[in-house]
């Protein structure tokens, strides 16, 4: 759930119950971050069974301990280990106090990642046209896959604001399998977590489910497939924030396989393509079901 340093800022639709505008607020903290730390924050309550040992987790993360003090952290950790919480909102606005005067450290002076001009990425058309094609096809599982830095979880929160369908981040889950299994999973093995705990309507998004051979149980994919200068820009634009993700393990060189692969990955999945944009390279695919 990215608690400290691995966020960047991204404006989505917020359509939660507790106003943005009345949670905790920070000037030394970018209000987009801050709107995204709460999406964040809310799928995390939804998703994990024990939310707080989630994130206390990731407390202990190098990622963290790089940028905090350790003292600092001692005192968001024994805060939060007595932490109590009625609901959904107390939780956030609890999370939010206890967080801020870490994200001050490890959100300061960080870029937008997705929200600059002349950038061809996806499009609000492509997300509205994806909606007018869910409802077309009654398409219950969707899944949302792209090279990093495509736009993949931005684009997949888009979607779950306007359906109201259940964003699901294999990238977080991965953090609330650990806690819960006390180990580590693969892809597939993830997958299969995810697919016995939640019933659909869903979102589900991550690179590697179409060359993984992991669509089979979706009724609709969407590839999102931006030119490669565009993801270049988003590399660049993570290596400045110093944020952490899959992209550092994959190499610019890549990109132009990665994105031919997932072409005829999603080629060889039987279905019809309803809807394409090649200008911000977002493809959308109906399974046959």
């Amino acid at each position: 759930m990215n608690f400290g340093a691995g966020s960047a800022s991204i404006k989505v639709n917020n359509k939660y119950n507790m106003e943005f505008e009345r949670l905790p607020q920070n000037n030394k903290v970018d209000k987009n971050i801050l709107s995204q730390k709460e999406i964040g924050l809310r799928e995390l309550f939804k998703n994990s069974k024990n939310p707080v040992e989630v994130i206390l987790q990731e407390m202990d993360s190098d990622k963290i301990k790089e940028f905090v003090d350790e003292s600092l952290l001692n005192v968001a950790k024994s805060k939060l280990n007595g932490l109590i919480f009625k609901d959904e909102d107390e939780f956030v606005s609890k999370i939010f106090e206890i967080g801020q005067p870490i994200w001050e450290i490890t959100q300061k002076d960080k870029q937008d990642l997705f929200k600059q001009p002349n950038r061809e990425m996806f499009t609000v058309e492509d997300v509205q046209e994806t909606v007018k094609n869910i409802q077309a096809t009654n398409a219950q599982k969707i899944y949302v896959v792209g090279n990093v830095g495509s736009g993949k979880s931005t684009f997949a929160r888009e979607l779950a604001g306007q359906t109201n369908f259940k964003n699901i981040d294999l990238d977080h889950f991965f953090q609330i399998y650990r806690q819960e299994k006390n180990n580590e999973a693969n892809l597939s093995e993830l997958l299969s977590f995810v697919l016995e705990r939640e019933e659909p309507p869903y979102i589900i998004n991550h690179a590697d489910l179409l060359s993984h051979n992991l669509s089979d149980k979706a009724d609709m994919i969407i590839l999102l497939n931006p030119k490669k200068e565009e993801q270049i820009k988003s590399r660049q634009i993570r290596q400045e924030n110093k944020t952490d993700g899959e992209w550092q393990n994959v190499n610019v060189d890549d990109y132009d396989k990665i994105s031919q692969n997932n072409l005829k990955s999603l080629a060889k999945t039987k279905g019809k393509i309803v809807y394409n944009n090649d200008k911000s390279g977002t493809l959308v695919k109906s399974l046959d079901k």
